[in-house]
């Protein structure tokens, strides 16, 4: 079963004050093999407080656009501009289609406040925790007090497949992105692993729930014993899931406060965006390469996937993280363990310096996919994020 049904799914987009004039949606590039979830390249239309619904004539299926925050083609997370957001059903070929106003309007995401943090469900479903609120369990000691990473992230049958403070590695947790050598005043810190530096919620800059995707936009900083070093900016967007997966875009971007080097551990690279998984009774890493046999570190390669039996589950799931080729220094190293972890180790054991007020960002998605990596239609999944088609809006 699709994200959109294939008879009666309703049709949506957020789009000018005025849908006056008609619009003609123009799609270009490679016919998608699968349903594909991406964003149009901003063109300064978007207004989030504007829904109306639209039909594409002469198209095979009706085709969902969405106004949101813009995560792959504005400067940075702190300069989110507004686009349109789709999931285009496979076989769309290249073309135009005129777009009709319709009036209803589907809730497909739902976006509450709990105990743990955020939690996001599509339609009943659970999809992600974004644990905004400080978690430390009882027992375990004060320096991994932390924040601001996803904590369960489900798979596509509300399987838990991530972790948080394990036993083997108590520093780890869930979906997190973070540095083992911050160097700052002389003296280096460590927020990979919980010492002498940690990530601090500030405030939402968004919480979006609409028919296509969900986005959370949230400002977080970095703080020393002493002070505030670094000004973080999260953005997360969430896609409906299809029969074969989910998709989950994430844009980061650092601001450092003052002369501020990152990089991993020396000698593995221990750094960057990476899932810790949960138990399961199956690992298979699985790489462009194929299965990988063995742990590795600073392979570079643009995606690695790790699945499992979840959750007791009889079935294979798992996540696999793609990296965004307009990051610095594409494709990065990755750090790949059986044990439970995959991470993109960027920028690995160089050395990043940031003078204050200057900016990194980086880009990824996240499938999350049932099966395992060819069940899951991983390397296609890849491809279309790679090369996705183009869309714009034209008179």
């Amino acid at each position: 079963m699709t994200m959109v049904s294939r008879s009666a799914a309703v049709i949506l987009v957020t789009l000018l004050s005025s849908f006056a004039p008609a619009r003609t949606l123009v799609v270009s590039g490679p016919e998608p093999a699968l349903d594909v979830p991406l964003e149009m390249p901003t063109q300064g239309q978007g207004r989030a407080d504007r829904v109306l619904g639209v039909a594409a004539e002469g198209a095979k299926e009706r085709i969902v656009l969405q106004d949101c925050p813009s995560l792959f083609f504005s400067p940075s997370g702190q300069e989110v501009t507004r686009t349109f957001c789709t999931v285009l059903p496979r076989q769309t070929t290249s073309g135009r289609y005129a777009l009709q106003a319709e009036p209803s309007l589907e809730k497909r995401f739902t976006l509450a406040e709990t105990d743990e943090g955020l939690s996001l469900s599509e339609q009943g479903r659970p999809v992600f925790v974004y644990r905004h609120k400080e978690q430390l369990p009882a027992g375990i000691a004060e320096k991994y007090r932390r924040a601001t990473y996803i904590h369960p992230l489900f798979d596509l049958r509300g399987n838990v497949i991530t972790d948080d403070f394990p036993k083997d590695h108590i520093h780890h947790r869930g979906l997190s992105w973070t540095w083992a050598h911050v160097g700052v005043a002389g003296a280096v810190h460590d927020l990979w692993a919980c010492e002498g530096v940690r990530q601090v919620f500030e405030k939402w800059l968004a919480r979006e729930e609409g028919p296509v995707c969900a986005t959370i936009g949230v400002k977080n900083a970095w703080w020393t014993t002493e002070r505030k070093i670094m000004d973080e900016w999260v953005w997360i967007r969430a896609f409906p899931a299809n029969e074969y997966g989910r998709a989950i875009d994430v844009l980061l971007t650092l601001k450092a406060l003052e002369p501020i080097d990152l990089s991993g551990r020396k000698e593995k690279g221990y750094s960057g965006f990476g899932v810790r998984y949960g138990p399961r009774t199956t690992t298979i890493i699985t790489t462009p390469q194929g299965k990988e046999a063995a742990d590795s570190d600073l392979k570079p390669l643009p995606w690695a996937d790790e699945t499992g039996n979840f959750g007791g589950s009889a079935a294979l799931s798992g996540a696999a993280v793609f990296q965004h080729a307009g990051n610095p220094r594409f494709p990065a190293g990755w750090c790949l363990r059986h044990y439970g972890f995959i991470g993109v180790s960027w920028p690995g054991v160089e050395v990043i310096h940031l003078e204050p007020g200057k900016s990194l960002t980086l880009r990824f998605r996240v499938w999350v996919h049932d099966g395992d990596a060819q069940a899951g239609k991983v390397q296609e999944a890849y491809n279309l994020f790679a090369k996705p088609p183009v869309l714009s809006l034209d008179n």
